[in-house]
């Protein structure tokens, strides 16, 4: 499946996978959480940076958790790196700098060499929330991160699929490099990855960036592509209340 991104929406959309193993079902520790589904290479949801952090304590302060899981954009990537490609990838991002006033400096299309595989990035993104397991605050860190990659690969042109790439990440990120490497290189991290890809589309998510509401066990999706906060936060609300009439229903 080609690249495809919606400059109405702000929404980059994805394909189907095939699970690798069932999936097993899944305990949460809080009751309600707003869930960011994004990827890194996901010119949209670096657009959306900035709203994503922002939601996330807006939600905090609504006493709602925050969690955010790697979407998927094109694991593997495949698509042929030419001028058709660049071009379309320039249009683009040109696009979402003017809508959302995120720097782009375009050093990676001048790259004659160039898989746009985005697996790399999110799997990234799940070594660092196991390194962090456990430790205060490690959703805002994460975020940081998440961040960290989108302007080394956006603004500084640098391949977020390669392993060197995180190095300077990881040190400005307090994250060991050593044991950063070796789980971003174990098969335990990339099935893990797949697992979140998988988990994410089996809550309908199409595209990214996305939000979803969690209230026990069951996620809804409450919005997809570029939005302001007002509209995220007017969705959680919607979300909630229409949760507390089908809770009234069901007891009648």
């Amino acid at each position: 499946m080609a690249l495809n991104c919606d400059i109405e929406t702000g929404t980059c959309s994805v394909g189907d996978l095939t699970p690798k193993q069932p999936q097993q079902a899944k305990e949460y520790l809080h009751d309600m959480a707003l869930i960011y589904i994004g990827d890194p290479m996901c010119s949209w949801c670096w657009g959306s940076s900035n709203v994503v952090k922002e939601a996330r304590a807006s939600a905090l302060e609504k006493g709602i958790q925050f969690s955010a899981i790697v979407g998927g954009l094109r694991p593997g990537g495949g698509d042929e790196w030419n001028e058709t490609l660049k071009r379309f990838l320039r249009k683009e991002w040109v696009n979402i700098q003017q809508a959302t006033k995120q720097p782009f400096s375009f050093k990676i299309l001048d790259r004659e060499e160039f898989n746009y595989d985005t697996e790399p990035s999110c799997r990234a993104v799940v070594v660092a929330r196991d390194l962090w397991q456990g430790i205060d605050d490690n959703d805002e860190k994460l975020l940081e991160f998440f961040s960290a990659i989108q302007s080394k690969f956006y603004v500084d042109g640098e391949d977020p699929t390669t392993l060197d790439f995180y190095q300077s990440i990881c040190i400005e990120h307090h994250i060991d490099f050593e044991k950063f490497s070796q789980l971003f290189e174990s098969e335990v991290a990339k099935n893990k990855t797949h697992e979140e890809f998988l988990l994410n589309r089996s809550w309908s998510i199409k595209g990214f960036p996305s939000f979803a509401l969690r209230v026990g066990n069951q996620v809804t999706p409450i919005g997809s592509g570029y939005m302001q906060i007002e509209t995220i936060n007017q969705a959680i609300e919607t979300a909630i209340s229409k949760t507390a009439i089908s809770k009234i229903e069901q007891v009648k």
